[in-house]
């Protein structure tokens, strides 16, 4: 581990992580919009001092910001290498567009400053859990910002589904929670407060736990699970699309994502079990291939983006399994920056009244369609591959395969609703493959930024073998499910597996609101749902 002293480094860090929290504080003490602004400008000086604490690391190389209790034991701080002040940065900028979007937003809305304080504890928390130096402090952090986000969410228990959907977030939450908190409690008990900070604290741990590694392993998968939303632990977010939009973009542009920090910040102590990856692996693919399905089904635009978010967050966590830590960065920033601005601009997808959707002359036929997605796989694979930082990494065929599946997925989707013409089709070459480029750029100026900090590889990890194993079937199971016999029983399976549990519904002859948007998330929606797919697809 390498330290310098760094007094300004030390200071803009510590602001970056404060400046929220005072934003939170502001929001309480101060009385209208005034306040709000103060809070908004706050997270934008919270945004600006990440951006000096990078600069800072790439100058003079990483430091801590730390307290200690002699012997060079940290007791609380925060540590900045090239990955955790990478996160911080990501953490700050988006809480400031969501601030600074909700001044507009909620405007005039009563509960403004209940969800401006709540936004504000959430990004200075989940700063904390990307930099903390110390196990006990990230995992304090990693509660705290779960206890805000419930806070955010039910700003507005007027709306329909709001209530029922807090309540069941805070027991999910709650069993996240306590699993990370009894894994905390039985590596202090073998290991003491761990440094975090420290490649080789990290073997020591995971090396004395002992009998103890995989208890502590599914522990971590448990809080993993329950935070990304995947698998049975994940019935807790379809429900959240009942928050407003600032809400739900601070979810899932944030929130969610920490349950990939988490891994990575716990490195070979995460991956020391086995056991523990098959299983994060098996319930985030799982995950994976069910939302990723339904979402293509959900009738609704928010409802779409939360099974998006489901499916991302799995895939996710599956290239965490494997060791691939730098492709599971890219995709988390990517993520967080991509589904911030879907859900900014999630009201304008909604069509408007009188408005008739746009439907083109002449297509290109499924053949075709098939062969220009071959193509661009193709491309997109000799483009990627020609990056020399692509390959160099454990995650190197990972992002070669993911790159060749969007290309793919994108051009299917783009020649199904364009019209198909030689101009356009030039342009989408040309496009795709400057698209290519430029991320294949991006990905080797990012591992070579943040290679020399990513966690080492534990005991456990996977293989990336088992990423191909389960993207034969997965695409097997895509083809097949187009076939109308086999799509017109699958859109209700698929809305009831991913719908709320029926205990989120109004109750009978409550009536009001609350009872027309529960049976319309509930599974009596599904036939309409059908309906309305198979005419999308006729």
């Amino acid at each position: 581990m390498y330290i310098v002293s760094s007094a300004l480094g030390e200071l803009c860090l510590s602001g970056a992580v404060g400046a929220p929290l005072a934003g939170a504080v502001v929001s309480v003490a101060g009385r209208g919009e005034r306040s709000h602004r103060a809070a908004a400008r706050l997270g934008w000086i919270s945004a600006f001092l990440a951006v000096a604490a990078v600069v800072v690391v790439a100058l003079h190389g990483p430091f801590v910001a730390a307290v200690d209790a002699g012997h060079g034991q940290v007791v609380l701080g925060l540590w900045a290498d090239q990955l955790t002040v990478t996160l911080v940065l990501l953490v700050c900028v988006v809480g400031a567009v969501v601030q600074s979007f909700s001044l507009r937003h909620l405007e005039g809305d009563r509960t403004a400053r209940r969800f401006f304080a709540a936004a504000g504890v959430v990004v200075a928390a989940m700063a904390v859990v990307c930099a903390s130096a110390t196990a006990a402090v990230l995992v304090a952090a990693w509660v705290a910002a779960g206890a805000a986000f419930v806070v955010a969410l039910g700003c507005r228990p007027d709306l329909p589904g709001v209530r029922a959907a807090t309540r069941r977030t805070i027991r999910m939450f709650v069993v996240g929670d306590l699993a990370v908190v009894v894994a905390l409690a039985l590596v202090w008990l073998r290991a003491g407060n761990l440094d975090l900070a420290s490649a080789d604290a990290l073997r020591s741990a995971a090396a004395h736990l002992g009998g103890l590694a995989t208890p502590v392993a599914l522990l971590v998968a448990v809080a993993v699970s329950t935070r990304c939303a995947q698998g049975p632990l994940g019935r807790w977010l379809p429900g959240t699309v009942s928050a407003p939009t600032p809400t739900s973009a601070l979810l899932h542009a944030g929130v969610v994502n920490g349950g990939g920090v988490l891994l990575m910040r716990f490195g070979v102590l995460a991956g020391a079990s086995m056991p523990a990856m098959v299983v994060v692996f098996t319930v985030a693919a799982v995950t994976a291939g069910v939302a990723t399905q339904a979402m293509v089904r959900k009738a609704d635009v928010k409802g779409a983006l939360v099974l998006s978010t489901m499916g991302q967050m799995g895939f996710m966590l599956a290239e965490c399994t494997v060791g691939a830590y730098l492709a599971a960065v890219v995709h988390l920033i990517g993520h967080a920056l991509y589904k911030a601005t879907l859900f900014f601009g999630s009201g304008a997808q909604v069509p408007r009244l009188g408005e008739e959707p746009v439907v083109p002359a002449t297509v290109m036929p499924r053949a075709v369609r098939a062969g220009v997605s071959a193509a661009a796989a193709a491309a997109a694979v000799a483009v990627m591959a020609a990056v020399p930082q692509v390959l160099a990494e454990r995650a190197g065929a990972v992002l070669v395969v993911f790159a060749a599946g969007t290309a793919a997925s994108a051009s299917w989707s783009w020649w199904g609703r364009a019209p198909a013409s030689t101009r356009g089709a030039l342009v989408w070459a040309t496009t795709l493959l400057g698209a290519g480029a430029a991320y294949g750029l991006v990905l080797d100026g990012l591992g070579l930024w943040i290679g020399p900090s990513l966690p080492a590889v534990g005991a456990g990890v996977l293989s990336p073998w088992w990423l191909a194993a389960v993207a034969v079937p997965g695409l097997a199971g895509a083809v097949a499910s187009r076939l109308p016999s086999v799509h017109r029983r699958l859109v209700a399976v698929l809305v009831d597996a991913t719908a709320p549990p029926p205990a989120a519904f109004a109750r009978p002859g409550t009536g009001g609101g609350a009872g027309r948007v529960a049976r319309a998330e509930g599974p009596a929606y599904a036939p309409s749902l059908e309906g309305a797919w198979e005419e999308s697809a006729a």
